[in-house]
């Protein structure tokens, strides 16, 4: 059965990235092709290749309706699902409409050279023509880890969170949240880890699970990573001080040499107390 996809497809497989797209015609019965030029190119210069979880792989010929996602099913990576392809409506040009690129349980890392770097984005497998990724390191769920290898952290972090019931959405979730972490060497904030799950649909967990599991990986706060909070982190200076230099807060003297663990005001007093008095929750000083 052809898949016809839908104009979305083409906006989602360019989300994967600029690149090429080959449309191959080579001959079954020549191993080589004539150019323009009238001499002989080799049927290995021809070849279409691609690599999967870091291994070369020679792309068949004459495959041009096939998608990624039934070629990796095809040869055995079984971890990408098709999970909202379905029949629905009439034939068009005699062929049966299969509609695609809702459920996100097919997403997979596509890695490809641009602009002097490796960049790396997630895409849906099932609306990838497969000549689409020539040239490209295409990575699949059992890429980053399995039960006998050791799991990924974002696997074994999802497994921990109890994120997955059914699992059939899983793959795909676990590859959106691998493929933001290596698209760039920062930390995601909480937004970008939501916004980059948006393609993922879940019907078992209602998706509570699976954002705690992942929000370890988020950088809630960016003033937590000023050098000033790391060098408080550190001990090399008080975190906070109030308007006559002083430490107050997290057990430091306010300028009465009080101990002012909430916070302090600018007269040296924690919590509107005016004689500069401690607040702790236990009534200490």
């Amino acid at each position: 059965m052809e898949a016809v996809v839908r104009d979305k497809g083409a906006a989602s497989c360019q989300h994967t990235g600029r690149r090429r797209l080959f449309l191959l015609v080579l001959s079954a019965s020549s191993s080589g092709r004539k150019s323009g030029k009238g001499d002989m190119v080799s049927a290995q210069d021809s070849e279409a290749v691609c690599y999967i979880n870091g291994k070369r792989w020679v792309l068949p010929p004459g495959r041009g309706e096939t998608t990624l996602l039934a070629f990796l099913r095809d040869i055995g990576l079984t971890g990408t699902k098709l999970g909202c392809g379905e029949v629905r409506g009439p034939l068009l040009h005699g062929r049966l409409q299969l509609l695609l690129g809702g459920c996100g349980a097919c997403t997979v890392m596509l890695s490809h050279w641009e602009a002097g770097q490796v960049v790396h984005r997630s895409a849906n497998a099932c609306l990838c023509p497969l000549y689409a990724v020539e040239g490209m390191h295409v990575v699949t769920v059992e890429g980053i880890g399995n039960t006998r290898e050791g799991l990924h952290p974002v696997q074994e972090r999802l497994a921990k969170a109890h994120g997955s019931q059914c699992g059939f959405c899983t793959p795909g979730f676990v590859m959106s949240m691998y493929s933001l972490l290596r698209s760039s060497s920062q930390a995601p904030s909480e937004e970008q880890i939501e916004d980059a799950l948006g393609g993922n649909l879940c019907r078992c967990t209602g998706y509570r699970p699976i954002l705690d599991a992942f929000r370890v990986f988020a950088k809630s706060d960016p003033k937590a990573y000023t050098e000033d909070a790391i060098a408080a982190a550190k001990g090399l200076m008080p975190a906070h001080a109030d308007t006559n230099g002083h430490a107050a807060s997290n057990g430091h003297s306010d300028a009465n040499g009080h101990t002012a663990c909430n916070g302090a005001t600018g007269n040296g007093a924690s919590n509107g107390s005016s004689n500069g008095s401690s607040t702790a929750s236990a009534g200490g000083r």
